[in-house]
C-alpha cells in the first residue's frame, strides 16, 4: 500500500510539471493579449479572462490537437491520457510490474520455487530513479505541505483575533441593509470593527464578515461608507473569495512556478478593478468622482491589507489605487465585435496551449495491406544495408524505436552462457552469437530486487530444444518462432512447444494482438513504463519495438494499450509483450539504439531475441 501511494505521488508530480509548463505558456500569451487589447476590452472582461487559466490548471487530462503549439516544438511531450490517469490506479511512473514472472498471475500458475516473483516493494527498490530525481519530488511535496500549513495557520490565527465587535450605528446598518437588497443578497453578513485590519475587507469563506478598522465611522462620511460597503458586497455577490481560495490551492500546488504567482497577483488586481466598475455602474454617473475620492482617501488613511486567502479588500497599495483611479476616470465598454474577437483569440490560445500534440505511432515505413506489396519507403525511414529498418516512434507519453526484419528466420534466441550464475547484457548476447542486433526477451526471477538475470522464468526453448523449465508441466504464455519462422504466442506446456515445432521461445505476457485484433482491455492495467514487444506481419516481417520510459525530460513510457497500438499501426497479425522496465533495450551494430531507463546502463538478462 505504501509503495502504491509512492507511485501515485510520483505520477501526480509528473502531471503537475506538465500542466504547470503549459499554464506558463498560456499566461505569457494571455498577458500579451491583455496588453494588446487593453484599450478595447472592458475591465470586467479582463478579470473573466483569468477563469480560463483556472480551468486549464484543473484539467486532469487534455486531448491531442493538430493546432497544439507543441506540434511545432521539439521539447519532450509530457502529456498523458485520461485513460492512463484514471483507469488504472495510476501507477505509471514506475512500472509496478505485477511481476517479472507475470505469467503466474495471468495463467493461474503457482510457483513455489525459491526464485519466485519479487514484491512490488522490491521491484520499486531495484528500479528506482536516481536519488537527485527523488529529492526533487520530495522537495515539491514538502513545498506544497509548507505553503498549505502556512496558509491555513495564517488564516486561522487572523480569524481568532479579529473579535466580534459589531457596528451599532443605525444609519450605517440601515444603509447596509438597503445595499444588500439592491444586490439581492439575503445572507447574514455582520459588520465588525477591529484593530487588526487597516482597510475595509470582506473576510470568511463560510461565515463572511465585513471588517472595518477602528474609527472607520468617524473617518468617512455616510456616502463614502456606502461606496465601500457596496464594494465589499459585490465581492460577496461574485463569489470572489471562493475564486481566491481556488487560486490559492492551485498556486500552492505550483509553488515553484513564479509566473503563476505573478498571474494570480494580476488576477486579484483585475478582481478589484472589476468590482470598481460594478460599483460605478450601480450609481449615478456623477457619483463616479465621489467614488474615486473615496479610494484616494482609503489610500491616504489606511495601509495595505494582509495577504490572506479568505479576504477581499476595497483598499490596496497606493500604486494599485492609482491604477484603479485611472481606469475609473476612463471607463471602457467592450463592443460586441471586440468581445467576439477576444473570445476567439483566447479560445485558440487556450486550446493550442493546454492541448497535447497530435502524435501517433504511425510507421515511417508502411505496407499495402490489400496485396501485401511493399510501397515506396518514405525518405525518413532508415533502410540499412543489413536488411534491417529502424524507425523512431512517438506517442503522447513516449518515444521509442521500431526495428523491422523482413526475413523472420534471421531472428533467433540468445541465452546467457552462465545460466544459474549470472545473466548477460543484450550487447554481450548479440556479440556472443555473432548477431548484429537484438532486444531483451523473456522475464526472469529477481528475488529481493537483487537478481542478476541468471534464472529465466517459465520455459525457454532454443534451436528446437527446451533448455530451461521451472514450471514443470504447467501452462505458461510462450512467445517464439516455429521452424517456418512464424511467430507463435499462447498458453503452452513444454510438450506443446515441441508438438508445435517451436524453434525459439521464451515466457512472458500478455498477448497484445491475436489474428490482427488488439486484445488488451482498457490501458492494460500496468500503467506506463518502458516497454518491449515482438510482433509479426502477415508477410512474415518481424516487428521489434522498444519504448523508453521513466525519463521525465525524454519519455515517460507507454501503457500496454499504447504498445499494442504501435503494433496495430505497423499492421501486426500477432504481437506479445516482453519483459520491460529497466530491461527494455534495442542494440544494433555496436550501439544501444534507445535511451535506457536504467541509470546503471544495460541490465544483465537471461535471454534476448537477436538478429543474425
Amino acid at each position: 500500500m505504501l509503495m502504491q501511494l509512492l507511485v501515485n505521488y510520483l505520477n501526480l508530480f509528473n502531471w503537475v510539471m506538465m500542466i504547470s509548463a503549459k499554464a506558463s505558456i498560456f499566461v505569457i500569451l494571455l498577458l500579451g493579449v491583455k496588453f494588446a487589447l487593453r484599450s478595447k476590452l472592458g475591465v470586467r472582461f479582463h478579470y473573466l479572462l483569468w477563469v480560463v487559466l483556472l480551468i486549464g490548471l484543473l484539467l486532469p487530462w487534455t486531448p491531442t490537437s493538430s493546432v497544439s503549439v507543441y506540434n511545432f516544438l521539439e521539447f519532450p511531450k509530457l502529456q498523458q491520457s485520461a485513460a492512463t490517469f484514471f483507469k488504472s490506479p495510476y501507477q505509471p511512473y514506475f512500472e509496478m510490474q505485477k511481476t517479472q514472472t507475470h505469467l503466474d498471475k495471468t495463467l493461474g500458475v503457482i510457483n513455489t520455487d525459491s526464485k519466485a516473483m519479487p514484491t512490488a516493494a522490491t521491484q520499486i527498490s531495484s528500479n528506482s530513479l536516481p536519488i537527485i530525481i527523488q529529492l526533487i519530488y520530495l522537495d515539491w511535496f514538502f513545498g506544497v505541505l509548507f505553503v498549505s500549513i502556512l496558509t491555513i495557520i495564517s488564516n486561522k490565527q487572523f480569524a481568532a483575533k479579529i473579535g466580534n465587535d459589531l457596528i451599532t450605528d443605525d444609519r450605517i446598518l440601515s444603509n447596509f441593509n438597503s445595499l444588500k437588497l439592491k444586490l439581492k443578497i439575503k445572507a447574514e453578513i455582520p459588520l465588525i470593527t477591529t484593530r487588526h485590519v487597516k482597510s475595509p475587507s470582506l473576510f470568511g469563506l463560510f461565515h463572511p464578515r465585513i471588517l472595518l478598522p477602528l474609527g472607520f465611522e468617524q473617518t468617512f462620511n455616510l456616502e463614502q461608507i456606502n461606496y465601500i460597503l457596496f464594494h465589499e458586497l459585490v465581492h460577496f455577490k461574485r463569489k470572489d473569495l471562493w475564486i481566491n481560495w481556488l487560486a490559492q490551492i492551485l498556486v500552492t500546488i505550483h509553488w515553484f512556478n513564479p509566473l503563476l504567482w505573478y498571474a494570480f497577483f494580476r488576477m486579484k488586481e483585475d478582481q478589484e478593478i472589476a468590482c470598481d466598475a460594478i460599483v460605478i455602474s450601480r450609481f449615478a454617473p456623477e457619483q463616479s468622482n465621489d467614488y474615486a475620492h473615496t479610494l484616494i482617501k482609503l489610500a491616504e488613511t489606511y495601509s495595505s491589507v494582509p495577504a490572506l486567502t479568505c479576504m477581499a479588500s476595497s483598499g490596496g497599495s497606493k500604486s494599485q489605487i492609482k491604477k484603479r483611479l485611472i481606469l475609473i476616470s476612463k471607463p471602457k465598454k467592450t463592443s460586441v465585435s471586440w468581445l467576439l474577437l477576444s473570445v476567439v483569440v483566447i479560445g485558440l490560445i487556450a486550446f493550442s496551449t493546454f492541448t497535447s500534440p497530435k502524435v501517433s505511432a504511425e510507421p515511417l515505413y508502411n505496407q499495402n495491406t490489400n496485396n501485401n506489396e511493399q510501397i515506396e519507403e518514405p525518405s525518413k525511414a532508415i533502410t540499412l544495408s543489413s536488411g534491417i529498418i529502424i524507425e523512431d516512434i512517438t506517442g503522447p507519453t513516449y518515444k521509442g524505436k521500431v526495428m523491422l526484419i523482413k526475413d523472420p528466420k534471421r531472428v533467433n534466441l540468445a541465452m546467457t552462457k552462465n545460466i544459474g550464475i549470472s545473466g548477460e547484457r543484450v550487447s554481450d548476447l548479440v556479440k556472443d552469437t555473432g548477431a548484429i542486433a537484438g532486444i531483451n526477451a523473456g522475464g526472469f526471477s529477481d528475488p529481493d530486487g537483487k537478481g542478476n538475470g541468471a534464472f529465466p522464468e517459465g520455459l525457454v526453448m532454443h534451436e528446437g530444444k527446451v533448455v530451461y523449465n521451472n514450471v514443470g508441466d504447467k501452462n505458461v504464455n510462450a512467445a517464439g518462432f516455429d521452424e517456418q519462422g512464424k511467430l507463435v504466442i499462447g498458453s503452452m506446456t513444454e510438450k506443446q512447444l515441441q508438438e508445435n515445432n517451436m524453434r525459439e521461445a521464451v515466457t512472458f505476457s500478455p498477448n497484445l494482438i491475436v489474428k490482427g485484433k488488439v486484445v488488451i482491455d482498457g490501458d492494460g492495467g500496468w500503467g506506463i513504463a518502458p516497454r518491449t514487444g515482438i510482433g509479426q506481419r502477415a508477410d512474415g516481417t518481424v516487428i521489434l519495438v522498444v519504448i523508453d520510459g521513466r525519463q521525465a525530460t525524454w519519455s515517460l513510457g507507454a501503457s500496454l494499450r499504447d504498445l499494442a497500438e504501435v503494433f496495430a499501426d505497423y499492421h501486426a497479425l500477432t504481437a506479445v509483450n516482453l519483459d520491460g522496465g529497466s530491461s527494455s533495450e534495442m542494440f544494433f551494430q555496436g550501439k544501444v539504439q534507445n535511451r535506457l531507463g536504467n541509470v546503471f546502463g544495460e541490465r544483465y538478462l537471461p535471454t534476448a531475441f537477436v538478429v543474425n
